[in-house]
């Protein structure tokens, strides 16, 4: 099947995702786990990215990142090549490491941001490795739910309520209780967006062009070009 175009915006949250390749573990260890911690932090860092929910699983990653589109494919490039360069190293692993490019839904803030975060930090329980989610060390939930910060999550402006009192920690938990969220999401797994109809107009708008479901999505040229510059090692300036 052809390539989706990625969709356009100048800034915009992201469900961020990648597998290895044939479902291969890309993390064997809480080591390779925290060293991946540690790249993303890094390439938060230079990109200008905020990262609000995530979760790390053998096989796969899961981020919800607000990132500038110029800065996307620098951003989530560049921990990629990172981290199969130490995997290799590591491991004595060779050849190709990701299980193609990386997934980049848009996200549209309210209820479908904050559905994707739950969804985001309930594939622990769903793959039956902790009861709550907030148990599980390599995911956001924990820091939601008991306030124990660190230095890769940041604080989800759009959720409304100030998540850091004890009171909203509390309701967050019984949120993530909640699994109709998985149900919504896979509604939208073949879209290339999380969100309304509404929402999709106006990313289409905002790009200049108009998208397809299959075949070529390109109609139309994007007029508009970013002045970000990526160097050879997708780095972001």
């Amino acid at each position: 099947m052809p390539r989706t175009a990625r969709i356009y915006q100048q800034a915009i949250c992201y469900h961020l995702m990648n597998r290895g390749i044939n479902r291969l573990p890309i993390f064997k260890d809480d080591y390779d786990r925290e060293h991946f911690s540690q790249i993303v932090d890094e390439y938060k860092i230079i990109c200008s990215a905020k990262i609000y929910h995530w979760a790390w699983m053998d096989t796969h990653y899961h981020m919800l990142a607000e990132v500038t589109f110029a800065n996307l494919r620098a951003f989530v490039g560049g921990i990629q090549q990172a981290y199969a360069q130490y995997h290799h190293q590591r491991h004595g692993s060779s050849g190709i490491f990701w299980q193609g490019r990386f997934k980049s839904k848009p996200v549209e803030i309210g209820e479908y941001l904050v559905r994707c975060a739950r969804y985001i930090e309930r594939n622990p329980v769903r793959a039956e490795i902790v009861d709550d989610a907030w148990d599980y060390k390599w995911s956001s939930a924990s820091q939601y739910v008991t306030g124990k910060q660190d230095t890769l999550t940041d604080q989800n402006v759009y959720i409304g309520a100030d998540i850091w009192q004890k009171h909203d920690r509390q309701e967050y938990a019984k949120t993530l209780e909640i699994s109709d969220d998985d149900t919504l999401l896979k509604k939208h797994t073949n879209k290339g967006y999380l969100g309304s109809s509404t929402f999709h107009t106006q990313l289409k708008k905002e790009g200049n062009r108009y998208r397809r479901r299959r075949g070529r999505p390109v109609k139309q040229q994007i007029q508009q070009q970013t002045s970000m510059t990526i160097t050879q090692n997708n780095v972001c300036e």
